[in-house]
């Protein structure tokens, strides 16, 4: 018995090499990291937020999904002289965008804000959700949904597969056919966001655990204790992202005090 028994090891042993090499060969995830460009106009205290940001997103989603291949997104951040407090807020968005394994990605992105702006949301609390919505248009939320045959513009109906389930199961809605975009607001809201009652007044009646979708951050009005919904992850796994094991949660941004009510659609983003 002790002979077959070491016989019986030592065909494994012979084995086992070629099983680890076949297990070490899958293909490789990309990391999705995000490169944060200071070009100007922003305090010391300005920049910690943008990479507080920039690391909220990299921690939801650690990688492009397999077979992508992409280098790190660089977006050039700045503050600017516009047209003082209120009015135009600033811009943001991709400059450049790669393709790869069937998604169109960015591959670089601008944020720039009015520096007066800049200075009155960080004093009532509400810029690193701005800063964190801001990025995600910029990684492609709104802002790539037709290029990757998710969302057709003037439908309102986004069909992303993953984001379309976590929606049906988040919210309770297990029969929707798909996840309400913005209509109304104007150039830079519409088409762009999860819709909302416009003006962002009041609640939606599409609740998750986490609160009313009149709460969640990339609608087109930002409202105080914003939330990153699990829809909102998954729509980003449906244009080329791979979300963490499992979402944290909650996934809110409650420790940001968002403050009192800001209208993105009055101080618009182009």
């Amino acid at each position: 018995m002790e002979n077959m028994r070491n016989k019986a090891m030592a065909k494994w042993n012979l084995l086992l090499p070629a099983a680890l090499l076949c297990l070490a060969s899958p293909a490789m995830a990309t990391p999705f990291v995000i490169n944060v460009n200071f070009t100007g106009g922003l305090t010391a205290s300005q920049q910690s937020v943008f990479t507080t940001a920039a690391n909220t997103w990299m921690s939801l989603l650690p990688n492009y999904q397999t077979g992508i291949s992409i280098s790190p997104l660089t977006i050039n951040a700045a503050g600017v002289n516009i047209d003082g407090p209120g009015g135009v807020l600033g811009s943001a968005g991709p400059n450049s965008l790669v393709s790869s394994s069937g998604f169109w990605l960015a591959g670089t992105g601008s944020m720039q804000f009015d520096t007066a702006d800049l200075t009155n949301l960080e004093t009532n609390g509400s810029l690193t959700a701005v800063i964190l919505h801001e990025m995600a248009h910029v990684m492609g939320f709104g802002t790539l949904w037709t290029s990757n045959n998710v969302y057709v513009n003037g439908s309102g109906h986004y069909t992303g597969a993953n984001a379309l389930a976590t929606y049906r199961t988040e919210f309770n809605l297990p029969g929707a056919a798909f996840v309400p975009v913005e209509l109304g607001g104007g150039s830079g809201t519409a088409n762009g966001h999860w819709d909302e009652v416009d003006g962002g007044g009041s609640a939606t009646g599409r609740v998750s655990a986490l609160g009313d979708m009149q709460f969640e951050l990339m609608t087109g009005w930002l409202n105080s204790s914003s939330y990153i919904s699990k829809t909102t992850v998954q729509s980003f796994v449906d244009i080329g992202f791979a979300s963490a094991a499992d979402v944290p949660e909650p996934a809110t941004l409650a420790s940001f005090a968002t403050g009192a009510l800001l209208l993105l659609c009055f101080k618009r983003l182009a």
